[in-house]
């Protein structure tokens, strides 16, 4: 017999609230990689109740919080990600740009740390436990996963493959890469989600990651560009940085070509 669609679905739910519960305090002592791994948390969770929120009746965890959440996580988690980036090229050098950066880090994780000591955090996550621990299903729950989920992770799919096309003729380049980014994102946490379709759902996964991965350096290439020309214009990096552009962007043309 088929798993039945709410079951593969509730159980990814319940591994990313236990993330978000689990790197709540590890945040708060600013531990390494603890705001990614809270921060993917809330988008995974975010993109679930997006998707899949038909499969329950009531659902006390709101979307809203979760966009919140990852907002306040993430004001520190790109400062991170740009120091992280710039330590690794610099080597052993410490630029007086690079320790302005790495204070601005320091400094973000003091309102991020007040937000999630507020009230409003601590619902968000009675209520995320709510979710998990004592679910209210609909009868879509209880059909078959092939039945329900199969549509839904091809509609995330096409969705992608829809938003890799829009690049080729988009005015702003871009911008589009990011939202195919952005849809790959989706699909791969909608795939991902869905277990009981087992080898169907784990391609579309993979594809996913990949196509994410892909134009998701493009993405950081931007970020890292602009960050260099507003605080370090002189910055040897920022050529080295525009190289890498170039190359990212090679790469993803030929992903979008091959559709």
């Amino acid at each position: 017999m088929s798993e039945i669609a709410g079951a593969g679905v509730h159980a990814y739910l319940a591994v990313q609230v236990a993330a978000l519960q689990e790197y709540r305090e590890p945040v708060m002592r600013r531990e390494e990689d603890a705001v990614h791994r809270m921060r993917v948390a809330t988008r995974r969770l975010r993109s679930l109740l997006s998707t899949y929120g038909s499969l329950y009746a009531e659902v006390p965890l709101k979307r809203r919080r979760l966009r919140w959440l990852a907002d306040e996580l993430g004001r520190v988690r790109d400062l991170e990600v740009l120091r992280m980036r710039f330590a690794k090229r610099l080597g052993d050098e410490r630029p007086d740009w690079f320790a302005a950066l790495a204070e601005q880090e320091r400094l973000a994780y003091v309102p991020l740390i007040e937000a999630l000591a507020r009230e409003r955090s601590l619902k968000l996550l009675d209520a995320a436990g709510n979710l998990v621990a004592y679910p209210e299903f609909t009868p879509a729950a209880a059909r078959p996963a092939v039945e329900v989920l199969g549509p839904i992770v091809e509609g995330a799919r096409v969705d992608m493959l829809r938003a890799l096309t829009a690049v080729k003729d988009a005015g702003d380049p871009d911008a589009a890469r990011h939202a195919a980014r952005n849809a790959a994102k989706r699909a791969r946490y909608t795939a991902e989600a869905a277990t009981g379709l087992g080898s169907v759902a784990e391609a579309v996964a993979a594809e996913a990651k990949k196509l994410q991965n892909r134009f998701g350096k493009c993405q950081d290439d931007i970020v890292a560009i602009r960050y260099l020309e507003e605080h370090a214009p002189d910055s040897p990096l920022l050529e080295d940085e525009r190289r890498r552009h170039a190359k990212h962007i090679a790469r993803a043309e030929a992903v979008v070509e091959a559709l």
